[in-house]
């Protein structure tokens, strides 16, 4: 059943993996070696211009994007896709400093449902950091994505990690969260590869927020894959995750045994890719942080893999396995803590 433990942990962990990657996504395993040891990044770096706080991307910018429209949908009563819009149209704008377009310009204010905190207001969330360039075109764009309005061709990761929230507010309904995740998706991404990846991840969420153990989440996931159109790319990406973690030895082991198996589906630039990769860590780890750790220490998009294997493994087991030094150290991490409490809280309202 979904409770408060797995929503905060979600936040958290996602937020933790995301700013554990984040220095080394322009690293090389080389040049991760030779920075920072032998055993690669295992802590997270916080900088002095953050006041010695470790700093988040937008994967976690976006991903807050998506439960401030799930607010807005709750308070306003609107369809959850038109909600999660007006989420991403506030990023969007904290992000370029354009001028809200006309009938936009309401929904840089703080709003009435407001009370507790407002993402909008927050200087974390104007922080150009990592920033997509894809998305940040398409919602530039006065023709809103949908699967009839295509914006792109793209079949890049930027909007997986984003999709999480949509799995605990559908928690319990891997078919909802994943058809939810397709609408939110393609307002930004029209390659089926980029919304599809999108859409199994909240539907993974869905499932472990509901109670399903993590092969039987997968199994619903491999399920809405195989029934719909385009999917070949994921579920071959999938499948070999799956299978490069049943192939690696169990027990605890160093990151670096398994660099080959993450180099050989990927470097988690696109969708598919990242997602796989993901998968392989949750399930060629026994320990949650381990496989934080693994996601991260590789030659690929180290802030995504790592934000989505925390998400995974957040929602699994909660924010406990997270050292108490990196939660005190996070930047925001209170705040980001507060939102999961709140979707949480609209889950429950939604679902009396």
């Amino acid at each position: 059943m979904a409770d408060m433990k797995k929503f905060r942990g979600m936040f958290l962990a996602e937020a933790c993996g995301d700013a554990l990657g984040y220095p080394l996504d322009k690293l090389s395993v080389k040049k991760i070696i030779r920075q920072y040891g032998p055993f690669g990044l295992r802590t997270l770096v916080r900088t002095k211009k953050n006041q010695f706080q470790a700093q988040i991307s937008a994967n976690t910018q976006t991903m807050l994007a998506t439960a401030d429209g799930i607010f807005w949908s709750d308070a306003k009563r609107l369809e959850c896709a038109e909600g999660v819009y007006r989420g991403y149209m506030r990023w969007f704008y904290s992000q370029t400093g354009e001028e809200p377009r006309r009938g936009q310009r309401t929904w840089m204010r703080r709003q009435p449902h407001e009370r507790d905190f407002c993402l909008v207001r927050e200087k974390f969330m104007h922080a150009r950091r990592s920033v997509g360039d894809t998305s940040l075109a398409a919602l530039e764009s006065i023709e809103r994505g949908s699967l009839k309005n295509r914006v792109n061709e793209s079949p890049n990761s930027e909007p997986l990690v984003r999709s999480a929230p949509l799995g605990l507010l559908y928690a319990g309904r891997p078919k909802d969260a994943f058809y939810e995740g397709v609408r939110c998706a393609v307002l930004t991404h029209s390659h089926p590869t980029a919304y599809l990846s999108a859409a199994s991840l909240a539907a993974l969420i869905a499932g472990l927020a509901g109670g399903l153990s993590l092969p039987k989440s997968l199994g619903e996931v491999v399920h809405l894959l195989s029934g719909t159109d385009h999917t070949e790319p994921i579920l071959a990406s999938l499948e070999a995750g799956i299978q490069q973690a049943n192939d690696h030895p169990a027990g605890k082991s160093a990151a670096w045994s398994h660099a080959d198996s993450l180099h050989s589906l990927g470097s988690g630039e696109n969708a598919n890719e990242a997602l796989a990769i993901a998968v392989y860590c949750v399930m060629a780890n026994d320990d949650p942080f381990e496989a934080l750790v693994t996601a991260a220490n590789h030659d690929g998009r180290s802030s995504t893999t790592a934000a989505l294997t925390g998400a995974i493994e957040g929602v699994r087991f909660g924010e406990e396995f997270l050292p108490n030094s990196w939660k005190d150290n996070l930047e925001q991490s209170e705040l980001i803590g507060k939102v999961g409490e709140k979707l949480y809280e609209t889950y429950v309202k939604a679902n009396p």
